[in-house]
């Protein structure tokens, strides 16, 4: 079976059956990565994503592999498409600025309407509620399961910068939960495992042919 750089080139060189069998297997991947960001667009930015990655001639670097490099191109697209849609009187920057910070409902309370929620909601919130590039470090680390290494090359920051940032954005989280959370005891001991486990309550979207 053909590894995902050998299929890559092949599309690039017209191959349209590479090119589907390469999306076949990271479809749902590249959609998950969108899907708690935007509000719509989810299928768009995905196919977006994968036209870039055909479109490109940049060679894929030998330390990240093909899965970095293509989720550090679905990160372009997300910052380029959060930053078209943020406050115009603002600077929208990934390292400050949350996706509730550009889809913020005024009409609505996080804290009031999160007292009602599931814990799994809460900690969804929680998480969408850090700024941009902390949460995609997060959900690079437990549900795309890539390396120090590997995150560095998605988010191009040294492999330093990412263990600093892994550690700050878990606190940083475990400081939202115990602001919104009444009891927020139960989910920060098993903090690791629901976030994991978070995961699985995505949608698993199969490529249109």
């Amino acid at each position: 079976m053909d590894d995902d750089l050998a299929l890559l080139q092949r599309w690039r060189d017209s191959d349209a059956a590479a090119g589907n069998e390469l999306v076949r297997r990271h479809f749902s991947a590249v959609y998950r990565f969108f899907w708690n960001k935007v509000p719509d667009g989810v299928a768009d930015l995905t196919q977006q994503t994968f036209l870039a990655l055909v479109e490109g001639h940049a060679r894929v670097p030998d330390r990240a592999g093909f899965r970095a490099y293509l989720l550090g191109v679905a990160r372009y697209k997300l910052v380029h498409h959060l930053r078209a849609r943020y406050r115009k009187d603002a600077v929208f920057s990934p390292a400050r600025v949350s996706v509730l910070d550009v889809h913020r409902d005024p009409g609505s309370s996080p804290t009031q309407r999160l007292a009602q929620d599931e814990r799994r909601e809460l900690l969804d919130h929680a998480l969408r509620s850090l700024p941009l590039d902390q949460q995609i470090t997060l959900e690079l680390h437990y549900w795309h399961e890539l390396s120090v290494e590997e995150i560095a090359t998605v988010l191009e920051r040294s492999a330093g910068t990412i263990k600093s940032r892994l550690h700050r954005a878990r606190l940083q989280l475990r400081s939202r939960i115990e602001r919104l959370a009444r009891d927020p005891a139960p989910l920060l001991e098993r903090l690791d495992d629901e976030l994991g486990s978070l995961r699985e309550s995505l949608p698993v979207e199969i490529p249109r042919r």
